[in-house]
């Protein structure tokens, strides 16, 4: 049978997209940006001070930030009470009034538009950076969910590629071109918009939450192509059954007081929680500023860097590109626990190639350090941690849980932002060391606690957590796993895994005949047939 929801999260995905889209214009920005605060108010006030100007910079900056915690806490109510795909249609109501603002302030001469607009842009992203995961994870056949959540996140290396490309002096990074660079954050908007009618609401909220069990099934013809979908209506039948008595059917009965006072439920809201804080903590931002002065002591010329950077970012799509497919082969474990060792050594190369610049070659193990960081984030503290929030939770609490995860998230990249020149001033060319501790104490976390979701339904994961439950930590990756993973990633910088547009494609007809959330049968033959199928499962484009 054939899977139609590709379709369906490539335009979920253009969301998150536009997201990163509008958060990385910011260095190529700055200057410009500054430039026109200091006309503006010079017309308006006569002259002023230059730390004013500054300090109105950073506070359009930081009102990205109170705005993403909004959206993010706001979005898993909003999806409870209108359901995932209106709420989506809903959110980009954020991103055209905060484009226009954004673009609206150069002609109006009021720098305080740019300043709502950066706020209101905020709320726009906040809702896409837990409504597309939560959207993806429920319409995608479990034993596809891995390559699905890695593809939202692919979106957000091609925004954060596409913010750099186009925020270049020789496109939009002028003068007169950076208010057009901010309305483009409207076109995906747009084009979303346009096709996100057509393509059907959640089935698992269908069913699961409003009882519609015939607008469900509907919904899963669409996606699976198949019309016979009574395997994924009998695995949502025991959701709805095992689930605590009185829970089954209404999300609005999980209340944010008892998600957290549920015995079950707070485990795996640790889990989700801690990801978010493992992915802003992990010193990914401290690598992207420093890679600048890094280019420098290497020899790249200051007008050279904004292409340098725009070469890392690449990098970053390129490897969430090969992170797709891998990600169901090898599971999330191995994913997060094997970079993240290699990030712990690349702090520590960091640390010393920045006390040692007066050596020659060291500015370029600086670079290699970069780029190695950078690839080892790509494929595992990347894309894994909102992806995994979405999968540790039953249908009603997922949404809550969610608001819970995406505020975290967004308070993580909060204080980041607010503290990283706080210490990287006390700490100098030492910098990488806390984030170091950080990754090591990180890394032992999710040896001990995070479990493996590979090939595993919503309730299959959720009754790990229940009592007598067994939390699944152990990781087993044979050779031959790394050994198609490599041969797949060879294929597909050969051009032989699927086009490289940045969407996702249908699926041919050689797939797995379980769609959804549907567990395999018990057996050793049944998971073999399992293994076999998922090699037949169709490349999948990036």
């Amino acid at each position: 049978m054939r899977h139609r929801t590709p379709s369906g999260k490539s335009i979920r995905s253009r969301r998150a997209s536009r997201a990163e889209y509008h958060e990385d214009l910011k260095p190529n920005l700055k200057r410009l940006i500054k430039s026109f605060y200091n006309e503006t108010y010079t017309e308006r006030l006569g002259q002023i001070e230059s730390s004013v100007v500054t300090l109105l910079w950073s506070l359009t900056t930081a009102l990205y930030f109170p705005g993403g915690m909004i959206g993010a806490f706001a979005a898993g109510f909003l999806a409870d009470k209108v359901g995932r795909n209106r709420a989506i249609m809903l959110s980009h109501i954020f991103a055209f009034i905060g484009a226009g603002l954004s673009t609206a302030c150069v002609a109006m001469k009021a720098p305080e538009l740019l300043m709502l607009g950066r706020f209101v842009t905020g709320i726009n992203c906040g809702f896409a950076t837990q409504l597309v995961p939560m959207y993806l994870a429920e319409i995608t056949p479990y034993n596809l969910r891995g390559a699905f959540g890695t593809g939202h996140q692919l979106f957000v290396t091609i925004g954060i590629f596409m913010g750099s490309v186009f925020g270049i002096k020789e496109l939009l990074g002028t003068a007169s071109g950076w208010p057009y660079l901010l309305l483009l954050n409207a076109v995906p908007a747009f084009v979303s918009l346009v096709f996100l009618p057509f393509i059907p609401e959640s089935p698992r909220f269908l069913m699961i939450i409003k009882n519609k069990r015939i607008a469900a099934e509907k919904a899963l013809r669409f996606y699976r192509q198949n019309a016979d979908v009574s395997a994924d209506i009998e695995e949502m039948d025991t959701e709805c059954t095992t689930a605590d008595e009185g829970d089954t059917t209404e999300a609005e009965s999980y209340t944010m007081k008892k998600l957290l006072m549920t015995k079950e439920l707070r485990m795996p809201l640790f889990i989700a929680v801690m990801l978010q804080v493992m992915q802003q903590f992990s010193g990914i931002n401290a690598v992207f500023f420093y890679s600048t002065g890094i280019y420098k002591s290497a020899g790249v010329e200051p007008y050279q860097i904004p292409y340098a950077v725009v070469i890392t970012n690449f990098v970053n799509v390129l490897m969430t590109v090969i992170a797709v497919p891998i990600m169901d082969k090898a599971g999330r474990r191995p994913l997060l626990l094997y970079p993240m060792g290699v990030m712990v050594i690349v702090l520590g190369v960091m640390t010393m190639s920045l006390n040692l610049q007066h050596i020659a070659w060291m500015s370029y193990m600086s670079i290699m350090a970069v780029i190695v960081y950078v690839i080892c984030f790509a494929v595992g503290l990347g894309p894994i941690p909102m992806m995994i929030g979405a999968e540790l939770f039953r249908q009603g609490p997922r949404p809550r849980a969610m608001s819970i995860i995406g505020l975290t998230n967004w308070l993580c990249t909060t204080v980041v932002a607010l503290s990283f020149e706080m210490i990287q001033s006390a700490m100098q060319e030492f910098t990488f060391l806390i984030f170091l501790v950080f990754m090591i104490i990180f890394t032992l976390f999710v040896y001990w606690k995070v479990p493996e979701t590979k090939q595993k339904t919503f309730e299959e994961i959720a009754s790990q957590f229940q009592p007598g439950g067994e939390i699944e930590v152990e990781e087993i990756v044979e050779d031959d796993v790394f050994e198609d993973v490599t041969t797949e990633a060879s294929q597909m910088l050969k051009g032989h895994g699927g086009s490289a547009n940045g969407s996702v494609g249908s699926c041919g007809n050689n797939q797995p005949q379980s769609g959804g959330d549907v567990p395999p049968m018990s057996g050793k033959e049944e998971k073999a047939k399992l293994t076999q199928s998922e090699e037949n499962v169709c490349n999948l484009p990036t």
